[in-house]
């Protein structure tokens, strides 16, 4: 999952709630019917596709490794960081991909 589909994710957080992102992430048709009324536009299967995998891993794959996301808002923009749950501490894409390896997501 690309940081800008982190990111929208936690606008959809911020704006539906925890439950109300995660249902209208990780089903398809739901997850089509967001794009539709956030781009005014039929979505390619692609970007269906993109974000509902973005949804998974947010909100089903990262949680068993033991990590989340985080946004930190500097003069420039916002930036999505990966956090340990148990530490609090950034880790990195290298370490997400390690523990997703170690259990075989």
């Amino acid at each position: 999952a690309t940081p800008d589909f982190l990111a929208w994710l936690t606008r959809e957080e911020e704006e539906f709630g925890m439950t109300g992102a995660i249902e209208r992430t990780i089903d398809r048709d739901k997850c089509r019917m967001m794009l539709l009324e956030e781009l005014g536009y039929d979505p390619s299967d692609k970007q269906v596709s993109a974000m509902y995998e973005a949804g998974r891993m947010k909100y089903e794959t990262l949680p068993q490794i033991n990590a989340g996301t985080s946004s930190v808002t500097y003069p420039w923009g916002k930036q999505t960081w990966y956090r340990d749950l148990t530490t609090g501490r950034r880790i990195g894409l290298a370490d997400v991909e390690f523990r997703m390896d170690l259990m075989g997501l």
